[in-house]
């Protein structure tokens, strides 16, 4: 079975902004660092509360998924980046 991931993230308030200003579908940019990797996005949702992002993606492993999240959270628009594996308990 391939490794689920679910990262939750915090936009700055400088990104909010730019999105405002000219919106645009981010799930695109995700996409385009997972499938790099040879991972997949699965969901893409933003939310009111603690963070305003929460995807669910696959990755071959750790290593491969460790490698999206600093290209994802270093470009500066992100002010909070968390990664949680998540495991098949049936």
């Amino acid at each position: 079975m391939i490794p689920l991931y679910l990262t939750t993230f915090s936009y700055t308030s400088e990104a909010w902004a730019r999105l405002i200003g000219h919106p645009e579908d981010r799930a695109q940019a995700a996409q385009a660092y997972i499938e790099s990797v040879g991972g997949k996005l699965h969901g893409f949702w933003y939310a009111f509360g603690a963070h305003d992002d929460y995807s669910l993606w696959e990755a071959p492993d750790n290593v491969s998924m460790a490698a999206v999240a600093p290209a994802i959270s270093g470009g500066g628009a992100v002010s909070s980046f968390e990664t949680t594996v998540l495991s098949d308990c049936r």
